[in-house]
């Protein structure tokens, strides 16, 4: 499928030219295989080799993927890796709380649940696919506004907190506990929750929830690092 923009369509059909057969690759190869004239070709690749996508072989006048090439598949890669591991946290969050466990980011005007670990615990579990989105609303969607507005004031207020509970907002017996979550810049990414029927959410059991929330922000700071939101 074209993206409607020739010349991006262009520089990707000759970047997927290469694979484990063609590592090196010369411009009248290039030429054959994509269908476009050598003089195309040389302009794009020298764009490609200014972003460090191509590399050229002054020697021997062959084509090479770049290191750009290498960034993006470390980046790639370091995605799963690391989604792996935050679901692992939020699986400690689950067997700790007995509650459903997540974590969430903010798009536009809405709160997607990026990751999620839902608790097997009892039949009363507050269940939800991961890439769902609401409104923000809830102890979630309380701290993505305020942060993603910088609101000052209410921003201070779930500081000094260090969490937020909410109940009954999104859904009628549903309760929440949520706290923010950074990365190692401490820049603001997201909120991190436990949620579940509200008769499993009494003064205690809040103050225990947030306990444990609070103690993963710091193993999250990492983990957050190491992905693109």
């Amino acid at each position: 499928m074209e993206s409607g923009i020739k010349v991006i369509d262009k520089a990707f059909k000759i970047l997927k030219v290469f694979n484990q057969n063609k590592k090196n690759i010369s411009l009248k190869e290039l030429s054959q295989i994509t269908g476009q004239n050598k003089s195309t070709i040389i302009r794009i690749c020298n764009s490609l080799i200014k972003h460090d996508f191509l590399f050229k072989n002054e020697i021997n006048g062959l084509y090479q993927l770049g290191s750009g090439c290498l960034k993006m598949s470390q980046i790639f890669n370091s995605n799963f890796n690391a989604e792996n591991e935050i679901k692992e946290v939020l699986r400690e969050i689950c067997n700790k709380t007995s509650q459903s466990s997540g974590f969430w980011i903010r798009t536009g005007n809405k709160k997607v649940c990026l990751y999620r670990i839902n608790s097997t615990e009892s039949e009363l579990t507050h269940y939800l696919r991961e890439g769902a989105s609401f409104p923000l609303v809830s102890a979630t969607g309380i701290i993505l506004k305020a942060f993603g507005d910088n609101n000052k004031i209410l921003i201070e207020q779930i500081n000094k907190k260090g969490y937020v509970f909410t109940s009954d907002e999104r859904i009628n017996n549903i309760a929440s506990v949520a706290v923010p979550a950074y990365d190692n810049g401490n820049i603001f990414k997201g909120s991190l929750n436990v949620s579940g029927w509200k008769q499993f959410f009494t003064p205690k059991l809040i103050a225990e929830y947030a306990k444990i929330l609070k103690d993963k922000q710091i193993i999250l700071k990492k983990l957050i690092s190491e992905i693109t939101l």
